[in-house]
């Protein structure tokens, strides 16, 4: 893993429908050698990509609840974070704000006491039958063209692109690799905080990932190795938040 790998991974976590052109140009090569370095990264440090759903999407509500890693959850979740700090952080989702705050206790009387717990203000979303076909595909068929699209479904590509920029522009999915972090070289770190202001400045560099409200957010980062993702964190906590929680990824997965 060189610089430019590690290079590609980076900007593959921030937006995964990136084009190679794109990619050649941030990078200063060739369209050809980027492709030539996916190819090898994918399979061994590029495990798949997946569709993430966001829950709200579904007409669902979702949240974050870490708890110490001494206990796995055998029941249900979106995603599961390990991290660095014997923690593991599960994203969950409920059908109402009652059955979740439900499901956190029932994982509560497995796991132990909840080291952090995030449910942020949202708004369940009501999807016509249509988008609900075009995520069914997505789910199935991650990096399916636009074009291949329309025609499963049976209508123009410019109705799919029309469709595919809402869902996008309203974080209602997202392209992600699933990236062996440990071969890749690479570091992945949280923030918890309740100083937004000053997090989306911090982080602004190395952000590819942001969940929040008026009250509190998460910043999820990407950076070169774990030292520089320690030094950051606690950089941001000394200067900014003293009661900030940290928490750096070894491994993460979706379902």
């Amino acid at each position: 893993m060189d610089s430019i790998d590690k290079g590609i991974l980076k900007i593959l976590l921030k937006d995964a429908r990136t084009p190679q052109r794109r990619i050649a140009m941030l990078l200063g090569i060739s369209p050809p050698a980027v492709s030539y370095r996916m190819e090898k990264l994918f399979g061994d440090i590029i495990k798949r990509f997946t569709i993430y759903v966001n829950p709200n999407f579904l007409g669902r509500y979702h949240g974050y609840v870490a708890f110490n890693n001494l206990y796995d959850w055998d029941g249900d979740y979106i995603a599961k974070i390990e991290c660095l700090e014997e923690t593991n952080v599960y994203e969950i989702d409920s059908k109402s704000r009652v059955e979740l705050d439900e499901k956190i206790r029932k994982m509560s009387e497995k796991l132990g006491e909840p080291k952090m717990i995030y449910i942020p203000n949202q708004m369940p979303y009501s999807p016509s039958k249509f988008d609900l076909k075009v995520v069914s595909i997505l789910k199935e068929k991650p990096l399916i063209k636009p074009i291949e699209l329309a025609e499963e479904l049976g209508v123009s590509s410019k109705t799919i692109r029309r469709h595919l920029r809402y869902l996008y522009s309203k974080k209602f999915i997202r392209l992600m690799p699933i990236i062996d972090l440990n071969k890749a070289e690479i570091s992945i770190f949280a923030v918890f905080t309740s100083r937004l202001e000053e997090g989306k400045k911090f982080f602004a560099k190395y952000a590819f990932t942001e969940i929040e409200d008026d009250k509190a957010g998460i910043f999820v980062n990407v950076v070169d190795s774990m030292d520089e993702a320690r030094d950051l964190a606690l950089k941001f906590k000394r200067e900014y938040d003293k009661d900030v929680e940290i928490m750096i990824t070894t491994k993460y997965e979706f379902l």
